[in-house]
């Protein structure tokens, strides 16, 4: 079976926008496909830079306390759509650096903001600091939607060693957050020529991150903030993408941004309607979510396998 998961990034604490929302799931609708939401639990900031858990004002967001938010999530689960976890606040480097790839988004040289970003917020990549961050994403993701999340997946990709132990600690078996082929990335910067090639240390299906816990790897990301003259070289690496894992036996997840698919123009949309026409009509796909994936990771019908347990550590 090829299968392929459509996943939204940021709706909630960040992208607090329902007009967006509603325009994501109402084109996701239109196209018969279910959508994964990795949704944002807390907006706003805390007190001081990082304060511990708790440590909130008044007036800040949070997911499970806002009624209009929570009626369209739960329209769109009973729908069939899945909602998992994308860190706390979507703060910067919340659970570790940036992967290289998103920090040259800024359209400097990545090594220097990395080392800066190390000295500014390193001190805070701790295991106990993580699984305080972490035990509140989780409580606010109960209370709003009566259950546990199955899958992590860090603000921009946001990640560390420490990280994957404190998902342990927290229970949490499964993470989002390895990138199978950086170039969407150098192709929103423009950067067609030469840009680069699959990651060869992440595999295009579940793998063993650590002996606890298990990557479900994003293929790319072809629609964010498009223009006109960006859609057919972005859709042509997309559809490359497509062929490639399929020929692996792989499984293609697909990160999309809610700001994005639900913005104004169309032009994400339209790349993401040409792109899933594709994938039905070439490929023969069966869509999906992350919640499948993983009940049937668990129930043995998905295999895992083995990746590159040192990597990051």
């Amino acid at each position: 079976m090829r299968r392929l998961i459509v996943t939204v990034d940021d709706a909630g604490g960040l992208i607090q926008d329902l007009t967006q929302f509603r325009r994501a799931q109402s084109f996701f609708d239109g196209e018969g496909v279910p959508a994964t939401y990795f949704v944002v639990p807390r907006g706003g900031e805390l007190e001081g830079p990082h304060g511990p858990a708790g440590a909130i004002r008044p007036d800040v967001w949070e997911m499970d306390r806002q009624p209009e938010w929570l009626a369209l999530a739960h329209a769109a689960r009973d729908r069939g759509d899945d909602f998992q976890l994308h860190g706390l606040d979507h703060g910067t480097c919340e659970f570790g650096p940036y992967p290289a790839f998103v920090r040259a988004l800024s359209r400097e040289d990545p090594e220097p903001l990395l080392v800066q970003d190390r000295e500014q917020y390193g001190h805070l990549w701790r295991r106990d600091l993580f699984v305080e961050r972490l035990k509140a994403a989780i409580g606010i993701f109960e209370r709003a939607f009566g259950r546990r999340p199955d899958a992590f997946r860090g603000g921009a990709l946001s990640q560390s060693p420490p990280l994957h132990e404190a998902l342990t600690d927290v229970g949490m078996r499964y993470v989002s957050n390895k990138v199978v082929d950086p170039r969407g990335w150098k192709y929103i910067l423009e950067e067609y020529d030469d840009p680069g090639d699959w990651d060869p240390e992440v595999p295009p299906a579940p793998y063993w991150l650590t002996p606890e816990i298990i990557n479900l790897p994003i293929i790319s990301e072809y629609a964010w903030y498009l223009t006109p003259e960006k859609i057919e070289p972005h859709l042509a690496l997309a559809i490359e993408d497509l062929g490639r894992v399929y020929d692996a036996g792989g499984v293609f997840i697909l990160v999309c941004h809610v700001q994005c698919v639900g913005a104004e123009d169309s032009y994400a949309r339209d790349l993401l309607h040409r792109l899933l026409a594709a994938a039905r009509d070439d490929f023969g796909v069966t869509f999906g979510t992350i919640r499948e994936l993983v009940a049937d990771i668990e129930a043995g019908a998905m295999p895992v396998i083995q990746g590159d347990q040192t990597h990051g550590h």
